[in-house]
């Protein structure tokens, strides 16, 4: 009888490591297909990203100016540069893969710089005679608008394990340069009034 117990035994232990081998071998693939799709997404998404990024600088650059000159009649600061665009869902990518608070920052996006326009817009009812102060608004809006999805981009980066990019310090310097110019010049303005 111990001979049935132990061929039963060792036939239950096959059943029973043959299912655990599936079951591992099905959380293993599954396991290596989200990472695939991490990455993948990562790879695509941080690329959107750093064109938005590199669109905000150009609006924080954007004085108003022309050949050294207000860019609109009359002696009026006038953009430009056309504020960049970020349309996450347009993307073709599996969003699900990514943890909440990195998904949910990258999402919002779209919605921050509806809120900065809308913010910025109030200025053209309530700017002084030559649009400077539009300007102002805009280059400091789109300035920490940038530096924040910079970091976005760069928390994609790590999450995924992706490199970090070379010119993205060089870009946040110059983010932090236009804020406290802008700011100063905020503050120098509200003295005057």
């Amino acid at each position: 009888m111990s001979d049935e117990i132990i061929t039963a035994s060792i036939g239950l232990f096959g059943v029973l490591l043959g299912g655990l081998l599936t079951i591992g071998a099905d959380q293993w693939a599954r396991h290596r297909k989200k990472k695939e799709e991490q990455a993948y997404l990562a790879i695509l998404v941080v690329s959107e990203l750093d064109r938005f990024v590199n669109g905000c600088l150009s609006v924080a650059r954007d004085n108003g100016t022309a050949y050294g000159r207000p860019a609109g009649d009359d002696q009026y600061y006038k953009p430009t540069v056309k504020a960049p665009e970020f349309a996450p869902l347009n993307i073709d990518v599996e969003w699900r893969v990514l943890p909440q608070d990195l998904l949910y920052a990258i999402l919002a996006i779209p919605d921050k710089r509806k809120q900065l326009d809308s913010w910025i817009f109030g200025y053209t009812e309530h700017d002084d005679e030559d649009g400077s102060d539009y300007i102002v608004e805009r280059q400091l809006g789109y300035a920490e608008l940038g530096l924040d999805v910079s970091g976005t981009a760069r928390d994609l980066r790590a999450h995924a394990k992706l490199p970090i990019e070379d010119g993205s310090n060089f870009r946040n310097d110059e983010f932090g340069e236009i804020i406290a110019k802008m700011r100063a010049l905020k503050e120098k303005r509200s003295g005057q009034d």
